[in-house]
């Protein structure tokens, strides 16, 4: 059951996530009670769309899942319980969906600290959405200011896989020592034909064919995907369906990038916008000008609708989008010609909250996930 100084606790984190005084809302006994004050704050917030929702789902969500709390988690909290909420946070970021944690999040992360803070060692691989969620929300509210003791997360490791096993010699080279060694045991009555025919047979086997290369399976983290800012924009001069574009990602001097968006983003909202950009790319001349990176959008089924992706304000540019268990190094470039960017597409998709995934794990930085204004659609 939560406590009374549990209840202030969580009071006082929603007070300084909203930034307001801790006094700015009146004491709770119950656990309907504190729901009822954190609400109370959250109302009176310059950031009331995103605690409580902007949109009517958003808002029923809020209230289903506050409501939940005031229920099911005033007292003890289960196994049972907490398996539940591990499976409705398998396919989400937040509780109520969106790109950053609402009310919701807030008190529930409260209200279960103690519970993931004892969860012994054997139920973490059972529990791994649910703490997967449990270390955002302690980072990007900033729990321990609130007095939150700190929880370490176990993070999972990357185990490269055993280096294959020495071949053997290749059959063609076993038979060609066999074919020699036949050739050599042919008589000196053989006709001259035979000699002949022998000796194609030794050439032929004494070239193996080569294996065919087995294509490696292409992986997100191939990808250096970083977050950028777009310092200029300019209409491309040799086409009107193209922007050029200086994109600042933490480098000396910023990328020249060409986008095809002119129909579809006016060009004062791509001024000083925030985006991502693939830059380990091989650069490519686009209508006569070089571009050197690509900036990820999403799109709908008809393509008639299509916008830039958008990483959180506050994350410095040139960070790099991380993905959960996806930990290995980007390739310097990646070939064209091994048709990565292709086989990586159908997997990149936007949730029904309009976060970016790669097979539904978020497009994630320091500061929380990539979001977009466009759900169930297309990254590319």
């Amino acid at each position: 059951m939560a406590s009374d100084s549990s209840r202030r606790q969580i009071l006082q984190l929603v007070a300084a996530y909203c930034g307001a005084a801790d006094n700015a809302a009146p004491a709770a006994d119950t656990v309907p009670a504190l729901v009822s004050a954190c609400q109370q704050v959250a109302r009176s917030s310059s950031i009331v769309d995103q605690l409580l929702g902007s949109q009517p789902t958003q808002q029923a969500q809020v209230l289903e899942w506050l409501t939940l709390a005031s229920a099911e988690l005033a007292g003890s909290i289960s196994d049972e319980k907490l398996a539940k909420l591990n499976a409705a946070l398998a396919s989400r970021t937040f509780l109520a969906g969106g790109a950053a944690p609402s009310l919701a999040d807030l008190v529930l992360f409260g209200l279960l600290h103690p519970a993931v803070a004892t969860l012994p060692a054997a139920q973490t691989n059972q529990s791994c959405n649910l703490l997967r969620w449990f270390d955002l929300i302690q980072h990007s509210a900033d729990a321990a200011a609130a007095g939150f003791a700190a929880v370490a997360v176990p993070l999972p490791a990357f185990v490269p896989p055993p280096p294959p096993p020495a071949s053997s010699k290749p059959a063609a080279y076993a038979a060609t020592s066999a074919t020699s060694s036949a050739t050599g045991q042919v008589s000196a009555e053989a006709t001259a034909q035979q000699r002949l025919e022998a000796a194609a047979a030794v050439l032929t086997c004494a070239t193996p064919a080569k294996p065919a290369k087995e294509a490696e399976e292409p992986r997100i983290d191939m990808l250096d995907m970083r977050v950028g800012r777009i310092v200029s924009v300019q209409q491309h001069p040799n086409a009107d369906a193209l922007y050029l574009e200086e994109i600042d990602v933490g480098e000396e001097k910023p990328r020249q990038v060409i986008s095809g968006l002119v129909k579809f983003v006016p060009r004062e909202q791509m001024e000083n916008r925030r985006v991502v950009v693939c830059c380990n790319l091989k650069p490519a001349k686009m209508r006569d000008i070089m571009s050197y990176g690509m900036v990820l959008c999403a799109s709908n089924d008809s393509h008639d609708k299509v916008d830039p992706i958008t990483p959180p304000e506050g994350v410095p540019l040139g960070e790099r989008i991380a993905f959960e268990g996806y930990t290995s190094a980007p390739l310097d470039e990646v070939n064209p010609k091994r048709k990565i960017l292709e086989r990586l597409f159908p997997d990149l998709t936007t949730n029904a909250d309009g976060t970016p995934t790669y097979k539904g794990v978020p497009f994630m930085t320091s500061k929380g996930p990539v979001s977009s204004t466009i759900p169930n659609a297309h990254v590319a």
